[in-house]
């Protein structure tokens, strides 16, 4: 599972990539496209690159074009399908709250059942 700083860099990552086998981007391009709810740092941005390669979502290797870094960047498999872990992931979500709110629901009429019951002897 990824924190959402990562979330939010492999979106922008995962949408970059798309029919594409590699790409190259710049820190720049990359943290202006998370603003305005993340403001990281060209080192924060480095180890979350880091990050995403030691989970096996890309490949990513440090290039200089014209005197600055450029990341260049290839999905691996597990990237490949991060839009379907995405997905997945916010179904597991929806289902627990329809269960606690199911729960919720049942465990609110036995309560009432059981009240009218007692309040009867």
């Amino acid at each position: 599972m990824l924190f959402k700083a990562e979330a939010k860099v492999m979106d922008y990552l995962f949408e970059k990539c798309r029919g594409k086998k590699t790409v190259l981007l710049t820190p720049k391009e990359i943290l202006q496209a998370i603003l305005p709810k993340y403001e990281l740092t060209a080192k924060q941005l480095d180890a979350i690159m880091k990050n995403l390669a030691l989970d096996g979502y890309i490949d990513v290797q440090n290039s200089d074009k014209q005197g600055s870094l450029v990341y260049v960047v290839t999905l691996k498999l597990k990237g490949e399908a991060y839009e379907r872990e995405r997905q997945e992931a916010k179904k597991k979500i929806v289902r627990s709250i329809a269960f606690k709110i199911g729960l919720g629901i049942v465990t609110f009429i036995i309560t009432f059942a059981l009240g009218r019951l007692l309040g009867r002897w």
